[in-house]
């Protein structure tokens, strides 16, 4: 059995058109590689394409030809791919427009399935792709056209299967305050709303499922190794492990430690002893301070570096990662490290200067850290499908 891939998310580099990514691969990704060097094959890519870029790929093959020899170039591959920011991704303000368009949107469907067409291009015939995705979306939403779109992506990925042979497996990552808030949710939902209500469910289960995202169950709360577990017993794909850590205050009355941290880009979703206490953002949570100052425990969609902890009143989830990698079997879901924040630290907190350093200090972390037992809790788990 081989270990698990591990990479790093994209996401992490502005990249709004091919041109742009295209210098990502030769600048920093690059780097990474010989710094963090993948294997005989390549190191393994996580990558994000905005809906512009997948387009262009999808749909142009001197532009897949482009990349192909570039990767060959840096000695790169593509492991998985994130299509949850549409575009924009590095604007002065994000917050919640990351989460248009939502999977009522037939732009949405049409972004997936570009990133699919175009790295099904773009990596060898019998490889399993992750895609992850937006947890539907944010607020409301029209939960049956959703899952109908979800089947329609799920055979168009059937279709790419058999032309290309590439197993494309589109996941859907939930994610704090969003209409899948947590991996029971997920999967209660697929389960309830997508396959139950086709006749090709094994076709659905086949190309659908989640990315699990570390920081995400932190901050609300959700046993991983739990979840995990279940989405094993239900048969429902475990896409990838986004390997990622959240803040964590551990005493209200130091609050300003925390509010430290807001910023104008990315929404920083909050929650409070369990659950009690929740706020979309930090800046609600400075309007709020009067009752998150008597929380005992904050926790806060801020991702940290992996390596980055302290035994003080504020630091991450670190442990909860150090735990949930013990338990993992050796033959592990890919595991991406998605510490998309760097941009926005500030300078006189940032616990690393360079950002390719940083990143790599991540993997080594990670890699000196992940499962090396042949079985974790709940049994294996795997992001093979059927």
């Amino acid at each position: 059995m081989s270990p698990p891939t591990i990479t790093y998310c994209g996401n992490v580099h502005p990249a709004e058109s091919l041109e742009e990514w295209l210098g990502v691969l030769a600048g920093p990704s690059a780097a990474v590689a010989r710094a963090f060097p993948g294997g005989g094959d390549g190191f393994p890519l996580g990558v994000w394409w905005t809906a512009a870029t997948a387009a262009a790929l999808a749909h142009d093959r001197a532009a897949c030809d482009r990349v192909r020899e570039a990767l060959a170039r840096e000695r790169l591959r593509i492991a998985t791919l994130n299509v949850f920011p549409y575009g924009g991704f590095h604007a002065p303000v994000v917050k919640a427009a990351v989460y248009r368009p939502d999977w009522a949107d037939p732009r949405r469907l049409g972004y997936t399935l570009d990133a699919a067409r175009a790295v099904a291009q773009l990596v060898p015939p019998g490889t399993t792709v992750p895609l992850s995705t937006l947890p539907l979306g944010f607020g409301r939403g029209d939960l049956d056209a959703m899952a109908e779109q979800l089947r329609a992506a799920a055979r168009a990925l059937a279709r790419i299967e058999a032309e290309h042979g590439v197993v494309a497996v589109l996941a859907l990552e939930p994610e704090p305050c969003c209409l899948l808030e947590r991996v029971i949710d997920t999967a209660d939902f697929l389960e309830g709303r997508v396959f139950a209500r086709s006749e090709d469910e094994a076709l659905l289960r086949r190309h659908l499922g989640v990315c699990v995202d570390l920081c995400h169950l932190a901050v609300v709360g959700e046993d991983a190794l739990f979840a995990l577990a279940s989405l094993h017993a239900r048969d429902v794909a475990i896409a990838k492990l986004q390997v990622s850590s959240c803040l964590e205050l551990r005493d209200g009355a130091a609050l300003d430690l925390l509010l430290a941290f807001d910023e104008p880009r990315y929404l920083h979703q909050t929650v409070a002893d369990d659950g009690r206490l929740r706020a979309l953002d930090l800046g609600e949570v400075r309007q709020r301070r009067r009752e998150f100052e008597t929380a005992r425990r904050i926790r806060t969609h801020f991702h940290v570096p992996l390596f980055w902890d302290d035994r003080g009143v504020l630091g991450s989830t670190q442990a909860e990662l150090q735990r949930v990698l013990a338990a993992l079997p050796r033959e592990a879901p890919l595991l991406e490290v998605e510490t998309y924040t760097w941009s926005v630290f500030d300078p006189a907190w940032r616990p690393e200067r360079d950002l390719v350093a940083g990143i790599v200090r991540e993997l080594t972390w990670l890699e000196r850290h992940r499962a090396r037992t042949d079985r974790g809790a709940g049994g294996p788990v795997s992001c093979a499908p059927s």
